[in-house]
């Protein structure tokens, strides 16, 4: 008896959880993903995220200004910030030509990550950079549907480097294909062609879950003609 009470114990948040009614179902989840493919597809734009490091820009900034430091210590964050800013620097314009020059499913946006907020807060253009990666504001974001893509690195989400694609509101998740793999070695070596591969999978992947999309779309409606075409 005892045994039973403590597996029950152990098992009532599972059961509660399972039964919460707002988790998508996977009828839900399929849907959401077509919808939203057809959404990029069809009036959406991919903005891409390239990294700032500011946080350990910031850090570093911060101890430089101490004025405790000797010229030794001081030396050394010196060259580690140079040395930080060089290797993200590089490491964006790989992603930046990667993305450019291969990825033409839907327009392409730039944006650093920390202006992520200003999307977020309804704002569409003083924040987009050019091809040398600085603000142009010019740019203004015309498209309604804004899906963001950036490296990721492994975490216990992904056992390897990622190209992750989400909608500005919220996450996606399979059927749609919104991560790839990549690794940040490729895009630390300047043009690497192996870098663009992994951006070059992204976009057929995208290419051909539309396709399936939309073949399963025009199934539906010839099996069902009186019904509503939804896009």
């Amino acid at each position: 008896m005892k045994t039973t009470i403590a597996l029950l114990a152990l098992l009532l948040p599972a059961l509660l959880w399972a039964q919460r009614d707002d988790l998508p179902t996977p009828k839900e989840k399929k849907s959401y993903a077509q919808a939203s493919i057809i959404d990029l597809k069809e009036r959406g734009a991919m903005v891409l995220r390239l990294r700032t490091d500011h946080r350990k820009i910031a850090l570093l900034n911060q101890t430089l200004a101490s004025d405790q430091l000797t010229p030794q210590q001081r030396k050394h964050h010196e060259n580690l910030l140079e040395g930080t800013l060089r290797r993200r620097d590089g490491f964006n314009q790989a992603l930046y030509s990667a993305f450019t020059r291969t990825f033409d499913f839907c327009p392409v946006y730039v944006i650093y990550d920390t202006s992520t907020t200003h999307l977020k807060a309804g704002k569409r253009a003083g924040f987009f950079l050019n091809e040398k990666q600085a603000v142009d504001p010019s740019i203004e974001l015309k498209e309604s549907a804004i899906f963001l893509v950036n490296f990721k690195d492994k975490s216990a989400e992904f056992p390897y480097d990622v190209l992750r694609v989400r909608r500005l509101e919220e996450k996606l998740e399979e059927p749609f294909p919104y991560v790839v793999p990549i690794r940040a070695s490729w895009l630390r070596k300047m043009n690497s062609p192996r870098a663009a591969k992994s951006v070059e999978l992204l976009q057929n992947k995208l290419v051909r879950y539309h396709q399936r999309v939309l073949q399963q779309k025009a199934k539906e409606a010839t099996k069902n003609p009186s019904a509503t075409p939804q896009s």
